[in-house]
């Protein structure tokens, strides 16, 4: 009798430990009055992977007015998987993997412990001595020169390309400075990639300048700088640049950059105004030319790509850089010595918006030119027809 009362007992006991888990598991995959559904479409024919979605705080108080932008996170549905996220004083940021023609949904939860602390995948720095504002991502970096060495400068973007997913602008910065004086250890590939980039006073890899008469007006190195956002999926600044004169008229810069995880282009805000500013200014978006590069423009998509070896020696592989302007921007393009250029026109006062950036075999990204031009077609289709978000109260 007593082992059948014992058997008896481990029976309930099993029982009565699934009947919790079964409640446990409800509480965690339960939708309640504070969560919302999520449903993103992809009406394009290729993968958008790693993208970065937007929702404004307003949009998703419209829905649930008392959510706490400090206790929300997101999961896939119906893995019920964490999405890495981004708060900022406007926006709800994460990013997904969306398949062609497909859509997923998602679940936006308030009121929830924040997840725990993730590693940025993003980084941007003001950088003392040199004075270099330098920004990156899990993919690659840039920086633009800054005061300290406005003599040898103007406002091009430097490259800085990388084998790792990992961080290292700050790494190679501070190995730069513990070694010889002038002898900047991040030109030399140990395994983490190099600066092998020739920017000197183009536009490099995307600036931007004005254009007049056949002619770029480059400023010289920003005088201000500050940090919007800095991860752990954005990086967004801004520079100032004082005054050129074009045409007898003094104009200044603003230049707004944002750089997302997973991306190999900055978004770029450009702003020129001045007194007397004229009401149509023709903007130059532009490329420094290579030893040995080859020249693609898309028109139709508003892209232009440069590709060829990243530097003379071979075994650096090869880098592609690009420009792509928003749907309807393009006016043209142009050459002069040392540059190929995208023109757009803005009124004086009124951000420019454009893509720039670039693309090196040896991160293990690109094959080949074919890939980086596949690369920039798709971002510029993506660009023209962004993914399609639905939010609803969850379980409506």
């Amino acid at each position: 009798m007593m082992g059948i009362f014992a058997g008896k007992c481990r029976w309930r006991g099993v029982l009565w430990t699934a009947f919790l888990l079964v409640l446990l598991c409800g509480a965690v995959t339960s939708t309640r009055a504070q969560d919302l559904s999520l449903t993103i479409t992809n009406t394009e024919g290729f993968d958008r992977m790693g993208e970065t979605v937007s929702l404004p705080w307003d949009e998703l108080r419209r829905h649930i007015p008392s959510i706490d932008s400090a206790s929300v996170a997101v999961q896939t549905l119906p893995e019920n998987m964490e999405v890495l996220i981004q708060r900022t004083g406007e926006d709800l940021l994460l990013q997904v993997d969306i398949g062609a023609e497909q859509s997923r949904e998602f679940l936006i939860r308030s009121g929830v412990l924040p997840p725990a602390r993730i590693q940025p995948r993003v980084d941007g720095r003001f950088v003392l001595p040199r004075e270099d504002y330098a920004w990156e991502n899990d993919r690659i970096a840039f920086r633009v020169y800054g005061p300290a060495l406005a003599g040898e400068v103007r406002n091009g973007i430097d490259v800085w390309t990388k084998r790792v997913r990992y961080l290292i602008v700050q790494k190679w910065y501070r190995e730069s400075e513990e070694g010889p004086p002038g002898q900047d250890s991040y030109h030399v590939d140990r395994g983490e990639g190099a600066d092998f980039f020739s920017v000197g006073r183009s536009l490099g890899a995307g600036a931007a300048a004005l254009w007049s008469n056949g002619t770029l007006h480059q400023p010289g190195v920003f005088s201000s700088w500050r940090t919007i956002v800095n991860g752990p999926l954005r990086i967004e600044f801004e520079l100032t640049y004082d005054s050129i004169l074009v045409d007898g008229v003094l104009y200044n810069e603003t230049r707004r950059i944002r750089l997302d995880a997973g991306s190999n282009l900055n978004r770029i805000d450009v702003t020129y105004w001045g007194e007397d500013a004229a009401e149509d200014l023709v903007i130059a978006c532009g490329l420094v030319k290579r030893p040995g590069t080859v020249v693609r423009r898309n028109e139709p998509e508003g892209w232009m790509s440069l590709w060829g070896a990243t530097n003379a020696d071979t075994a650096n592989g090869f880098l592609g850089t690009g420009v792509i302007l928003a749907a309807g921007a393009t006016a043209g393009s142009a050459e002069d010595s040392i540059h190929t250029v995208m023109l757009g026109k803005a009124g004086a006062g009124v951000p420019f918006t454009y893509y720039a950036g670039a693309g090196w075999t040896r991160s293990g990204d690109f094959d080949g030119a074919d890939d980086w031009q596949a690369y920039l077609s798709h971002f510029s289709r993506a660009l023209r027809s962004p993914l399609k978000l639905s939010l609803s109260r969850a379980g409506q």
